[in-house]
């Protein structure tokens, strides 16, 4: 408990509320961004004539979207003004996800009550940073301030939806036509076609995806398994330590990728798991997969499929590492990759994003990284790629292939159908 840094804020707040209630409103937000440690905080205030919530005063990463209305479609604030309760909520407003620009990972919603016991609106802060959590001592925080928002309100005679408020608008999207969108949709799409109901399903699980750092560790070897992860969005790879500073990349793991389906049934991890960029990633628990193979054939079938090509990308890998030259395997790795992202609509027929370092280059194809620069170069001296805005060009695609030995089949394009 911050008794220091409560007392300094409340102190604060005070001083603005005769002389200057608005001031003393922001500096209340202020206060909650620092003391909880989040990324956003903001007062949505009740407006009973169009039965909407409307984001009154909002302060950090969100504050642009000050004016936003909600409808009365059951979301976490309209929850906490019906039951007058401080609750919690994972990934609150997942409407906003796209449209705020930062994601929406942990709420925290107190109400506001006038001194009749009215609730007025609602007091709120989000965390937008994957390792933060809110706990007990925010919850006091919040309730805290919600009482000191109301003097600070009745003050500036704004116990209602400010005048200038931005006009109605949705708080919540359309979702885009899930097959073409969603990557994970449509790569299993491509293997077996899905029903509406498949699309659906697939499409609230990967709603609850969250923002992942570069370079952090999803699950480590030796942990104990509790799902699966899926990438949405960014690239991760599967690696193993060899020694005390060297790794070896296993795979690489691509936007509609399944990390592992099958590893719920183990009882330790043999490898970690680690983004590369920064990613979008879901976790589905055991109990979640099971049910999308008990209950949905298509999905089954898809998801079996796409165990089967991993297990062959990795032997590819291993007849690469012990037949294949520094300059073919490199080749060989861009086309691979090149295929992977053209399948979930990710690159086009003459390139791809090229994010990871060539230090991870040189990891999942056991080289030394001078080895990996050299054939970077003598392929670019070819004429074969060429490296721009971290883009991967791909000048002549029927050399690079020749070159490579790359045909591709341990990928099974041809099982694909077409989309529709």
């Amino acid at each position: 408990m911050d008794l220091a840094g409560t007392a300094a804020a409340l102190g604060a707040v005070a001083a603005h509320l005769v002389p200057d209630p608005a001031a003393a409103g922001q500096a209340i937000l202020d206060a909650i961004l620092r003391l909880c440690g989040c990324g956003s905080a903001g007062l949505s205030l009740r407006d009973v004539e169009a039965d909407t919530l409307v984001w009154s005063r909002v302060a950090g990463r969100l504050a642009d979207q000050a004016g936003l209305r909600f409808p009365p479609d059951g979301d976490a604030q309209r929850h906490c003004v019906e039951t007058g309760e401080t609750i919690l909520v994972s990934r609150p407003f997942a409407g906003l996800a796209d449209e705020a620009g930062a994601p929406l990972l942990e709420g925290l919603f107190t109400p506001v009550r006038d001194t009749a016991g009215r609730v007025l609106g609602v007091l709120w802060a989000i965390h937008h940073d994957v390792t933060a959590r809110f706990d007990a001592e925010d919850a006091r925080i919040l309730q805290q301030f919600a009482g000191l928002f109301v003097l600070a309100l009745k003050g500036s005679g704004n116990a209602a939806p400010e005048p200038g408020a931005k006009p109605a608008r949705a708080a919540h999207r359309t979702p885009p036509a899930l097959a073409d969108a969603n990557p994970f949709i449509r790569k299993l799409h491509g293997f077996v076609p899905l029903t509406s109901a498949d699309r659906e399903r697939l499409q609230r699980l990967t709603d609850e995806a969250v923002a992942v750092p570069a370079r952090i560790d999803l699950i480590r070897e030796g942990d104990r398994p509790g799902g699966v992860f899926l990438m949405l969005e960014g690239m991760a790879c599967r690696y193993r330590r060899v020694g005390p500073d060297r790794r070896q990349i296993t795979a690489y793991l691509l936007p509609g990728d399944v990390c592992d389906l099958d590893v719920a049934l183990l009882s330790r991890m043999d490898h970690t798991i680690m983004t590369l960029t920064d990613s979008r990633v879901a976790r589905l628990d055991r109990t979640t997969v099971l049910d999308l193979i008990r209950s949905h054939p298509n999905i089954a079938a898809a998801l079996r499929k796409t165990t089967l090509v991993d297990e062959a990308t990795l032997r590819e890998w291993l007849v690469g590492l012990g037949s294949r030259g520094p300059l073919q395997r490199v080749a060989h790795l861009f086309c691979e990759l090149q295929a992977r992202f053209e399948v979930v609509g990710l690159a086009g027929p003459r390139g791809f994003p090229l994010p990871q370092s060539q230090s991870d280059l040189a990891d999942a194809t056991a080289l030394s990284g001078v080895h990996v620069t050299r054939a970077i170069q003598d392929l670019t001296g070819r004429g074969l790629v060429a490296l721009a805005d971290g883009m991967l060009l791909i000048r002549d695609p029927g050399g690079l292939r020749a070159l490579a030995g790359f045909g591709g089949d341990y990928l099974h394009l041809e099982d694909r159908h077409p989309r529709g």
